[in-house]
């Protein structure tokens, strides 16, 4: 049954991906030790930091999980957070209801009940996430909180979050009580090229699918982690971007980048062009045979071809030896491109067995009995042939990156002849 791909990216990186499950990576695993131990530690303070979509709020909600089974512990976002909405979502996770008390009273009710519990059993924990983004005063009424102590044992355990610009909080005027806790500082690191892929992986097969590896392989991993500079949730964003982009077929590197970013626009249709242009320029055409019998032509249309047995293909080949879906073209200005979608017998170009390669005019490629003919593939660049010349296999991350280097340089070229 072919995957809905749309569906999975949806459920395995949209919005409530989050609650599907949670990936651990080297990071994740050293964060949550890390404040694990400075709750345990003499001032039971620590701060975690990162950048937007480094995975904090992940960290701090698993953590907060995990000390529930034999702590009070509450969890609050401080963003646009004000004095009684901090005081009263505390007391409602620590178990007390609260109704129209004033800011005050409220503060009582949290004193008294941490100094009870610190006395008779261990401190409760406080856990706020985007603590940088916390109103002045509610940052004046952490400092109190911070204060809170029972014979000489802090009343009041500590766990914040924020970006870069918290640090600050740890110097700032008006935080004496916090800033003579001493708290300890661990800052995220991105996922390694590894871990990008086994949480590209694990995410989709969250999701339900069974072709992970073949809707992410190694090279789109890896220009997907470059893009999101390994941060899991700007991840996220451009895995579910890419695969909106691939039009339910397995990703290439090429939709990875939008419109302009390194590559040709080709989101719309290739024109037919009249027949009195030059031949180098009329669209390209596959011509199939079976057995040295032509059964047909096919003209591009369209920026993707996909080829295979099934009925949903462009190209539709009937063989035994040909995946339901084998193998797609992607035609660009100067180049029209074959990648091998994970076939079971493969795909061969002028008898080499290739999984990614550039076509020329005349090449021919062999699908079990079949053959399919290239016809007028687009001018290939004095760039393009240097990566033709290669002894490795032709890899599209070369192909979209020299694009991006002349879309550089023709940018650079304009500036300097405006200037």
């Amino acid at each position: 049954m072919q995957e809905n791909y749309s569906v999975l990216g949806e459920k395995a990186f949209g919005g409530d991906a989050d609650s599907l499950t949670t990936i651990k990576y080297r990071s994740n695993h050293d964060a949550l030790k890390f404040l694990q131990s400075a709750l345990r530690g003499q001032n039971g303070i620590g701060l975690l930091y990162g950048p937007q979509g480094a995975g904090k709020t992940t960290i701090v909600r698993e953590l907060a999980m995990q000390l529930s089974a034999d702590t009070d512990v509450a969890y609050v976002d401080g963003k646009q957070m004000k004095p009684h909405g901090l005081l009263t979502r505390m007391l409602a996770q620590y178990g007390h209801a609260t109704t129209d008390e004033s800011d005050e009273e409220l503060l009582r009710q949290v004193s008294e009940f941490a100094l009870e519990q610190t006395r008779s059993w261990q401190a409760p924990v406080l856990i706020i996430d985007n603590v940088d983004r916390m109103y002045p005063s509610s940052l004046r009424l952490l400092n109190t909180l911070a204060a809170l102590a029972q014979t000489g044992r802090f009343a009041l355990r500590l766990v914040l979050t924020g970006d870069k610009s918290m640090q600050t909080l740890v110097e700032a005027d008006g935080m004496t009580s916090f800033i003579q806790r001493d708290p300890v500082m661990y800052s995220l690191l991105p996922l390694s090229s590894k871990e990008t892929m086994i949480y590209l992986h694990a995410r989709m097969q969250a999701a339900g699918s069974e072709r992970a590896d073949t809707i992410f392989p190694f090279d789109v991993c890896d220009r997907l982690r470059e893009q999101s500079g390994g941060w899991p949730g700007k991840l996220n964003e451009f895995a579910l971007d890419a695969i909106k982009r691939s039009d339910g077929f397995p990703i290439s590197v090429v939709d990875t980048y939008a419109p302009g970013e390194g590559q040709a626009d080709t989101s719309q249709e290739i024109p037919v062009l009249s027949t009195g242009d030059a031949v180098s320029r009329m669209p390209p055409k596959l011509i199939i045979t079976r057995d040295g019998d032509t059964l047909g032509e096919f003209t591009f249309k369209e920026k993707k071809i996909l080829v295979g047995r099934s009925d949903f293909a462009d190209v539709m080949v009937d063989d035994d030896y040909v995946s339901k879906i084998h193998a797609i073209l992607l035609l660009y200005s100067d180049a029209l491109v074959l990648l091998d979608l994970n076939s079971a017998n493969g795909t061969t170009v002028n008898s080499v067995k290739v999984s990614k390669t550039i076509l020329r005019d005349d090449d021919i490629i062999s699908l079990g009995r079949h053959r399919l003919k290239v016809e007028n593939a687009p001018p290939i660049s004095a760039d393009v042939e240097e990566l033709l010349k290669s002894p490795d296999t032709i890899k599209m991350k070369n192909l979209v990156d020299l694009r991006r280097q002349r879309a550089r340089r023709r940018m650079q070229s304009g500036k300097n002849g405006r200037g």
